[in-house]
């Protein structure tokens, strides 16, 4: 604190530790499959954790109840999604995340949709 109450930073700057740190200055992950809606479950939340850092351990807290896409991890840890997915990658080597396929999207059924059609069409 400083004088007169306030504190040292401003939360309007952004977060005082950049992304590049939270990787260590890695800005690649070697693994092609994922992406922003990528979906990842933890298998193993405590045999890592004495190793990791606070966000590893974050992510790992977070998808133990269920999965999570890559980019509500991101919203969560108020990251970029480019240090998401370094920290994920770090977590699937080691074996403490593993990769969960979406639901399969269900076709549309073009007898619903032309009810609704014709209830909008009604009003």
């Amino acid at each position: 604190m400083i004088d007169g109450g306030t504190s040292w930073y401003e939360d309007d700057y952004g977060p005082s530790v950049r992304p590049f740190a939270v990787t260590r200055g890695r800005v690649r992950v070697n693994r092609g499959d994922l992406d922003m809606l990528t979906l990842v479950r933890t298998v193993h939340p405590d045999a890592h954790r004495n190793r990791l850092q606070w966000e590893h351990n974050e992510i790992l807290l977070m998808c133990v109840v269920r999965p999570l896409s890559l980019v509500e991890i991101s919203a969560r840890l108020d990251l970029l999604l480019a240090a998401v997915k370094v920290l994920v990658g770090d977590l699937l080597d080691v074996g403490a995340l593993v990769l969960q396929s979406p639901a399969r999207p269900v076709p549309p059924n073009p007898e619903l949709l032309q009810a609704v059609l014709d209830g909008v069409r009604r009003l």
